[in-house]
């Protein structure tokens, strides 16, 4: 990281972040309700990079550039939405950007555009990462790590035919690792969706195409892992994820993301919409919560 800071500043150049996040709403009612597109938690983390950014330029003039790879285009078949959808998240998010004014250090990028790069590899080795893939499904099955793997995949998975109570039973019977008998098509859907996306994440980092796309730039990432930098997107100390909730201001007009099952049809709080869109881009909590 030292390094690729080093070079930067012998160039007097922005300090690059990559970021690969931002892929869509999750179709799951009881995290973002009915919203497709983006809302204020996607702009709160905006404006969260807004912030970063001002207090660099206050020692290192050159700033941040921050690049933002959507890998929503790579993951959405394997959790059931369409391409379409997820272009029009991409589009949405980027005005957010140009009307939050950060469209002058941060740039947004379609990570299967700059994968494809690599499609020779990764045709050659296909194989051998459906055999490590397997590998991982026979020998982990039933451990913590699987068990993790399962509930993620159903808190990821579109389940906007359910009702919001019924999403928030099946996302918490989930822990468990299994889901009971009268599920048992839905949770075959599950592991063939587990299988793809581990598949998939193999792929990535064995091929990922940042180092050469952004030789200088510091790959950071969402969540606390070993020997990676991590970037908090909301607040500090809170991994919420913004496509994994709903935007909400407090009493104070503090902006804010939480889960839908919290929010919507609670009196606590009130909808608010932008004109002509047919789902709320924020919730405005106008008294106390019990």
């Amino acid at each position: 990281m030292l390094a690729c800071i080093e070079s930067c500043v012998k160039e007097d150049k922005p300090v690059q972040l990559t970021l690969m996040a931002f892929p869509f709403k999750v179709p799951n009612p009881a995290k973002v309700g009915p919203r497709k597109l983006p809302d204020l938690a996607e702009l709160t983390a905006i404006l969260r990079f807004q912030r970063l950014n001002s207090r660099i330029k206050m020692f290192y003039q050159p700033d941040l550039q921050i690049h933002i790879i959507h890998d929503g285009s790579y993951i959405c078949d394997i959790f059931g939405l369409s391409l379409i959808e997820v272009r029009q998240y991409e589009s949405y998010f980027r005005s957010l950007i140009k009307v939050a004014g950060a469209d002058e250090f941060v740039r947004t990028y379609d990570f299967v555009e700059i994968f494809d790069r690599r499609v020779v590899e990764i045709e050659q080795n296909l194989d051998y990462f459906w055999h490590k893939t397997w590998r991982w499904w026979h020998s982990k099955r039933g451990t913590e790590e699987w068990i993790k793997c399962f509930a993620k995949t159903v808190g990821m998975i579109n389940l906007r035919e359910l009702a919001i109570p019924h999403a928030s039973r099946l996302t918490a019977l989930a822990s468990s690792g299994e889901l009971p008998a009268d599920y048992q098509e839905f949770e075959h859907r599950i592991h063939d969706a587990m299988l793809l996306y581990h598949l998939r994440d193999s792929l990535l980092h064995s091929f990922d195409p940042r180092p050469q796309c952004f030789a200088n730039a510091i790959h950071v990432t969402t969540q606390e892992r070993p020997n990676r930098l991590a970037i908090w997107l909301i607040e500090r100390g809170r991994s919420q994820l913004p496509w994994h909730g709903v935007g909400i201001t407090d009493q104070s007009g503090q902006p804010s993301v939480a889960l839908a099952e919290r929010v919507v049809g609670n009196v606590a709080f009130e909808p608010v919409f932008i004109e002509q869109e047919a789902t709320p881009f924020l919730y405005l909590q106008t008294r106390l919560t019990s």
